[in-house]
């Protein structure tokens, strides 16, 4: 499992980086559905390994399709949107996103039981590539061509890294705290209170599924609390929903800590995802994505790594082997809401970059 998975996260952080530097000079609208053609014909393809190595292989090659929609497709979303309501636009992209796994985690449940486990494979492989007809029609004859012939140097891609490294620390952080909840979260619930592994994973879903909520009022919240201020509240509500989560005895208050704060979590991505996407030129969204995305990946798995490592520690000392990741998250998450206040003036005063980039609002 470990090696599937970190072999998942490794392909994926190259991916990102490569798709991300191509779609400068690539119409998304055509440059996506290859990627998701990919990814749909690997899933299909998973449920017919018949060996670990053939498994290994048809991972990779989905997370190679997967590794199109975060620079391709949020390129897209921030080209298309900027200057016109772009919040409320990467609110609705993160928050139909956590209704996948919503949706993807619940039938794979079902199916898997009922039907066997390549059934869900099966199902969102053929919805994948049902899913590409549908786009391509619904974008046929509206092209998004690349509005500028980047050179792809690497004076533009320095230049992207600088107007988005402000970012790179708080998106690394989210993908942590994410982790932790979504891996460590069922450990606590069934180690710690005795809940089963299947209310335990109930539990998480139940909490994807506030976060999507969230996600889905992030561009009102935006508009009243005023995006930065709601950032920095999502980061320090997160800290202490993990540290609720470490100190709770009763079962009710730390489940309506995490499903609550907790949820703050996914009004981070909206956020950041504007951010940068407002941070940089509108032809070099694709590397500007490419690269955060492979700092979040890097940061969540250096993280989850870290996580499981600290909770090694502590194995036989009662409960802080399961509570350890969670000091672990809350710890960073309040970081990060200090370390946003003390960058804010920094990212609203900062000059354009000299490759064009325009200033972050």
């Amino acid at each position: 499992t470990g090696l599937l998975v970190g072999t998942a996260l490794f392909v994926n952080a190259v991916f990102q980086l490569l798709f991300g530097i191509l779609s400068a000079r690539r119409d998304p609208s055509r440059f996506l559905p290859i990627g998701i053609v990919i990814l749909g014909v690997a899933s299909i393809l998973v449920a017919e390994a018949q060996t670990f190595i053939m498994l290994l292989l048809v991972v990779a090659l989905a997370r190679v399709g997967a590794s199109f929609y975060h620079p391709v497709g949020i390129a897209w979303i921030g080209r298309e949107f900027q200057g016109k309501d772009l919040d409320r636009s990467m609110g609705f992209q993160s928050g139909f996103g956590d209704a996948g796994e919503i949706l993807g985690m619940a039938s794979g449940a079902v199916l898997g039981v009922a039907l066997g486990w390549g059934s869900p494979f099966i199902l969102w492989g053929a919805i994948n590539l049902m899913a590409v007809v549908v786009g391509l029609l619904l974008v046929r004859g509206h092209p998004s061509p690349p509005l500028v012939k980047t050179t792809g140097s690497l004076r533009d891609l320095q230049g992207t890294l600088r107007d988005v490294r402000f970012w790179i620390l708080p998106l690394a952080t989210g993908s942590i705290s994410y982790n932790i909840i979504a891996y460590f979260g069922p450990l606590l619930l069934h180690g710690k209170f005795g809940l089963g592994p299947d209310v335990s994973g109930l539990s998480i879903a139940a909490w994807l599924l506030v976060g999507t909520v969230a996600a889905l009022s992030f561009g009102r919240l935006a508009r009243r609390f005023g995006r930065f201020p709601l950032t920095v509240f999502a980061y320090a509500a997160v800290g202490v929903a993990c540290l609720a989560a470490a100190v709770l005895e009763d079962l009710v208050l730390l489940l309506v800590a995490v499903w609550g704060l907790g949820a703050a979590i996914f009004l981070t991505y909206p956020a950041i995802f504007a951010f940068t996407s407002e941070s940089i030129h509108r032809h070099l969204q694709g590397a500007a994505f490419g690269l955060v995305f492979f700092f979040q990946l890097a940061g969540g798995a250096v993280g989850s790594l870290a996580a499981g490592s600290i909770a090694e520690l502590f194995i036989g000392q009662g409960d802080l082997a399961l509570t350890a990741p969670f000091w672990l998250s809350a710890v960073l998450s309040l970081l990060t809401a200090g370390y946003l206040l003390a960058v804010r003036k920094r990212v609203e005063n900062r000059s354009p970059s000299p490759g064009g980039l325009q200033k972050a609002a």
